[in-house]
């Protein structure tokens, strides 16, 4: 597997050695055709991994500052904080997309083992390490789960890094908690060590230096999340499982509800309607989680509602 770290090294060496070439002229014959033959190498490498389809997880994290010892070594309780915490955001945001995220307790055999990351090789130059999905000597046709989480992990982290934090913000509602508490625990491992990281997928590559770091530390340590869940009774006024929405009349005080659906609960009810013809309508007892999203700028309190479970009466 090759990460956008490979590629740039490759690139640049071939720079360098066309320089060299054109340095050189005519003057050492022998020196320009060793230069040649490793240039024919390098390009047909850059070659062949231009023509590589990777439909399977990919990523260099590579680490600096205070834990990184030159380019050979790195603390070793900070390295291995620093990648449990990543290895569990991958596995969050896998367990998340399938809806398999609870709002506790360990995570099914069947998420970890999609979401198993292996260290495969170390970047030098500053100190990194090359990770590949469990699977990757299996080709695959399509994109996998820990591939998909590799690009939300890196968008979360740009986003809660960013000089902007709006972006950050607007996703702060429908972020699962347990993925906040991790990312919030990931940059504080970056912080108290006062790391720097670089994320390199197989196309793009993101740099959080000192300045980022900090920024997305008083960003997280800011936000404060609540959630819960309510068992209540009532009248199902609608359910639009495509979109995930839900409306919801409380029987007790008659406050009306809304909110999303959650994923099992919209595939378990599209399922009903097939078959037993289900509407909306009558009386329901109905699990709600509600989550109270204390947002960085301090001035605003969001909540948002989501429905986990439904039994009719």
């Amino acid at each position: 597997m090759v990460t956008k770290i490979h590629r740039d090294a490759l690139r640049s060496e071939v720079a360098s050695l066309r320089a060299m070439m054109a340095r050189a002229g005519d003057r050492d014959p022998l020196g320009s055709l060793s230069i040649q033959k490793r240039l024919a190498s390098l390009e047909a490498e850059i070659a062949a991994i231009e023509g590589q389809q990777q439909n399977l997880a990919n990523v260099a994290l590579v680490f600096d500052g205070d834990p990184v010892r030159g380019s050979s070594a790195i603390e070793a309780d900070f390295a291995g904080k620093a990648l449990q915490d990543y290895q569990e955001l991958i596995a969050k945001h896998v367990a998340a997309e399938g809806g398999h995220l609870a709002e506790r307790g360990r995570l099914p055999d069947q998420i970890h083992q999609q979401a198993r990351m292996n260290v495969t090789a170390l970047v030098h130059g500053s100190f990194g390490f090359v990770l590949e999905e469990d699977t990757a000597d299996q080709l695959g046709m399509f994109e996998t789960p820990a591939q998909k989480a590799v690009r939300s992990v890196t968008d979360l982290l740009q986003e809660v890094a960013a000089v902007d934090g709006h972006q950050f913000e607007a996703k702060l509602d429908d972020l699962d908690i347990r993925i906040f508490q991790t990312l919030k625990r990931f940059i504080g491992t970056l912080h108290r060590a006062r790391s720097t990281l670089r994320v390199a997928e197989e196309q793009r590559e993101l740099k959080l230096d000192t300045s980022s770091v900090e920024r997305a530390f008083d960003r997280v340590s800011q936000v404060d999340v609540e959630e819960g869940d309510e068992v209540v009774e009532g009248e199902l006024l609608g359910l639009v499982p495509v979109q995930r929405r839900f409306d919801f009349r409380r029987t007790d005080n008659g406050e009306i509800l809304q909110g999303r659906v959650s994923a099992n609960l919209s595939a378990d009810y599209l399922e009903r309607i097939e078959q037993a013809g289900l509407i909306a309508g009558g009386q329901w007892r109905a699990t709600i989680r509600t989550k109270s999203v204390r947002h960085p700028d301090g001035r605003h309190t969001s909540v948002s509602r989501t429905l986990v479970d439904l039994v009719a009466l």
